[in-house]
């Protein structure tokens, strides 16, 4: 599995919801993307930064729709008034996340 990180810093409004309502944008675009395995929003609320994972079948998948992401993400950051602080790229090595985290 393929990990795209985002990290962010807000400018405007409380970070946790900030980042719930860029979330709720992002989820569906995000589905309709062969290779999507799905999302996780990291927030330090006293940062005001948000480390934003997308999850991906395979680097080959990620990078195939990359400009679009990348496009994408540009517009929902500049909707909420953040800005990308780094992006990087991961290779998943290790994940236990457990039924309780999955059921949210």
């Amino acid at each position: 599995m393929y990990v795209s990180l985002t990290r962010t810093k807000g400018s405007e409004g409380p970070p946790l919801e900030v980042a719930a309502i860029a979330g709720e944008e992002m989820v569906p675009w995000l589905r309709e993307i062969e290779g999507f395995d799905g999302l996780l929003m990291l927030t330090n609320e006293e940062e005001a930064t948000t480390l934003v994972l997308t999850f991906w079948k395979d680097r080959e998948v990620a990078e195939r729709h990359r400009a679009a992401r990348m496009r994408f993400r540009d517009r929902v950051t500049a909707a909420v008034h953040v800005t990308v602080e780094e992006t990087a790229d991961y290779e998943l090595s290790f994940a236990d996340l457990g039924p309780r985290l999955l059921e949210r």
